[in-house]
């Protein structure tokens, strides 16, 4: 499935559920969903300072491929990254550098989300696109 696709999938679903509360139950359960993040990435390095509450992203590339990992001691925060997992790891290079995901751009994702919140998940998107 292409990127595009992928996050018109997830917005629907988020459209379908309708309501505000089943919309937040539904991201904070995509948090289980996240991939494991190994320990030697919980260093500083890592680290995304823009959120208010421990937040690491590793991007990077095997085999040509995304590889995209993300842990928050948020689990909102973690399910988005789980999201941005779904659209981003295993792509390659030119199906990245041809999209503009477009999710933090929408209200009916962004209303779950501080402006702090939004604000990490920008910087995190940076490194998936470089």
């Amino acid at each position: 499935m292409k990127m595009a696709e992928t996050e018109k999938d997830i917005l629907n679903d988020l459209r379908e559920l309708g309501d505000s509360i089943s919309q937040y139950t539904f991201l904070i359960g995509c948090a289980g969903e996240c991939l494991p993040f190994p320990e030697e990435y919980r260093t500083d390095e890592y680290l995304i300072r823009e959120c208010l509450v421990k937040t690491w992203a590793y991007a990077g590339w095997e085999d040509e491929r995304c590889v995209f990992l993300a842990d928050s001691e948020s689990l909102i925060v973690k399910g988005a990254l789980s999201l941005l997992q779904e659209l981003y790891a295993g792509r390659s290079r030119m199906e990245i550098a041809g999209y503009h995901c477009g999710l933090l751009d929408e209200e009916i994702f962004c209303q779950h989300f501080t402006g702090e919140q939004i604000a990490g998940l920008r910087v995190i998107l940076k490194k998936l696109c470089s």
